[in-house]
């Protein structure tokens, strides 16, 4: 069990990687966002994801260990082809459909993520852990679902 426990630890400073380096690509995001919607969800994962990092925090001082930032290649590599986008469409409809596909992206790899920390957490029976990243599941599929219906909206709006 030793060993699901450092893995454990392991995912909690990746997902606290992730969180902060989301956390510090949001503004730019926010910045090439063109529709006013787009721009509220973008505010509402900031918010959230704020949340979530300070839970991951809580989660480490609770396992007496503590949470850092360290590479976080998958979300950096997520950031990067944001940027990408940034460079290769102007603003407007378009780079917004662009941004919302990305911001899901980035929603699916933190669900898989939480849910793998889950399951560990579950098997190590740290029922007060489990309970908080339920909570954080369930935020990032509630994103995930803004994310969708909104880019329906925006779907919409590039056929008329």
């Amino acid at each position: 069990m030793q060993m699901l426990h450092d893995l454990l630890e392991k995912q909690l400073r990746n997902l606290y990687a992730a969180e902060t380096l989301i956390l510090e690509g949001l503004p730019e995001i926010l910045n090439h966002a063109s529709d006013k919607g787009l721009k509220d969800i973008i505010n509402a994962i900031v918010e959230v994801t704020e949340q979530q990092r300070s839970r991951l925090k809580k989660i480490g001082d609770y396992l007496n260990f503590k949470v850092t930032v360290r590479d976080g290649k998958i979300i950096k590599g997520l950031l990067e082809e944001m940027k990408e986008l940034f460079e290769e469409f102007s603003k407007g409809n378009l780079l917004d459909i662009a941004i919302i596909s990305q911001l899901q992206h980035i929603q699916h790899f933190q669900i898989s993520a939480y849910e793998s920390t889950l399951l560990y957490t579950k098997t190590l029976l740290l029922e007060e852990i489990s309970s908080i990243l339920d909570d954080t599941i369930d935020e990032a599929y509630m994103a995930n679902e803004n994310c969708s219906r909104y880019m329906k909206l925006l779907l919409s709006r590039k056929k008329r």
